[in-house]
């Protein structure tokens, strides 16, 4: 009897009385942001921000429009990056109220000297975004015509071959494919059509963890590791001007 209570105790004591918690979270962005091997800037922030908190972050890249209703049904638990308000229309998600990263909505095109003062001034010309990008379908409708591609790399591409005029893409993503795809050809237009803050959204069944995830974000910009996260991810492919958050 004596040998079978202190097997018991041992098998006790091996383990562990809670299980760490595993989110998982669906992303539609690309490198430098998220990246295969869960390595690009907001997969760093988030992981880390999960780590401080004794949660594992599991990162699955899906298409931009499946990753909403993945969350919105309870299939997955979260979404990055997105822009505030999208609760309005997925009443099953919660925004995480602290920013991951600003950024800015722009036009990549051939065309030198392109000026973007709003919207509207994008009519005349055919114009490409990638499927599930809200912002893009709430602006675009009154465009001359619109193709839709299921990723960045896809819409660069087909930028590159002259099957649209124009690209609608966040900035860092454009920079690190005109790298990538050595498309020095590409112009910025200006000024930026939107900047946006991005944020990470979860399921209503986390509510409680919202808080305490925006709490370490903000205390992870405080004690640096953001800004390293930023240098290490996103600056070297940026021009001098932008390598700051």
């Amino acid at each position: 009897m004596k040998s079978l209570c202190l097997l018991l105790l041992a098998m006790l004591l091996a383990t562990p009385l809670h299980a760490a918690q595993t989110l998982v979270l669906v992303t539609a962005d690309q490198p430098p942001l998220s990246t295969n091997d869960q390595n690009g800037f907001s997969d760093r922030v988030i992981r880390e921000a999960c780590k401080r908190l004794g949660i594992e972050a599991q990162i699955i890249p899906l298409s931009s429009a499946r990753t909403l209703s993945n969350v919105e049904q309870a299939i997955d638990d979260g979404n990055f990056l997105r822009i505030a308000g999208v609760e309005k229309s997925f009443p099953h998600l919660i925004r995480v109220p602290e920013v991951i990263i600003e950024v800015q909505f722009v036009i990549f095109s051939k065309r030198k000297g392109l000026k973007t003062p709003t919207w509207s001034s994008l009519k005349p010309y055919h114009v490409g975004y990638v499927r599930g990008w809200i912002i893009a379908e709430q602006n675009l409708k009154q465009v001359r015509q619109t193709t839709v591609v299921e990723n960045r790399t896809s819409l660069f591409k087909v930028l590159e071959s002259d099957r649209i005029e124009l690209a609608l893409a966040e900035l860092y993503g454009g920079y690190y494919l005109m790298h990538t795809l050595n498309l020095p050809q590409l112009s910025i237009a200006q000024p930026p059509l939107a900047t946006r803050e991005m944020f990470l959204y979860l399921h209503k069944r986390h509510e409680k963890l919202v808080p305490r995830l925006a709490a370490t974000l903000k205390e992870m910009k405080r004690d640096g590791s953001y800004d390293a996260i930023f240098q290490q991810t996103l600056a070297p492919y940026l021009p001098p001007k932008l390598r700051k958050p």
